[in-house]
């Protein structure tokens, strides 16, 4: 009997520790913590963006990538006076990991280009969809309000991004 309530003790903590981690990925963040995420993908976005303008000869990845240039470029910009008005540092250029990332896509061309600036395109804006989703709900309400007015830009770019040829299991260029 012992050994049967243990396991369903651990069952049950395991459980809730599963609970309480998959809660974690939606907990409000930290108006600084924000600010420097979002800014970091944002500018991540535009400089991918410049990168996919340079590498690739598919229309709707250009299309795209003009877009991701534009719409990021202004809510970068929008982020930037609010943080600052708030005394908020803003990072003004990449930090390693999404510099290598942006290195990682420069050193590929043609479909393979195409399917890995897709697969992160794809990828990138379901996490942005999600962490601005979470900014909405802070308390901050100038943070709320930016992360409010730009999720329906990032849903957008989410839907765009699932079209993009080049992903894996779509031919490239179609």
């Amino acid at each position: 009997m012992n050994v049967s309530k243990s396991l369903l003790f651990l069952a049950l903590a395991s459980v809730s520790h599963a609970a309480i981690a998959a809660g974690a990925d939606e907990a409000v963040p930290e108006p600084a913590a924000f600010v420097q995420k979002a800014a970091l993908d944002g500018m991540t976005e535009v400089e991918a963006g410049k990168v996919a303008l340079e590498k690739s000869s598919d229309p709707s990845v250009r299309s795209f990538a003009e877009r991701m240039v534009a719409d990021h470029g202004k809510a970068n910009k929008e982020l930037a006076a609010i943080a600052k008005a708030k005394g908020l540092d803003v990072p003004e250029a990449l930090d390693a990991e999404h510099q290598a990332m942006v290195d990682a896509l420069s050193a590929k061309s043609g479909p393979e280009f195409d399917r890995e600036y897709s697969k992160h395109m794809n990828m990138d804006h379901s996490k942005a969809v999600s962490l601005f989703e979470a900014a909405s709900k802070t308390a901050d309400m100038e943070i709320a309000g930016f992360a409010k007015r730009t999720l329906p830009t990032l849903k957008q770019h989410r839907q765009l991004a699932e079209k993009l040829p080049g992903k894996a299991g779509t031919p490239a260029g179609g």
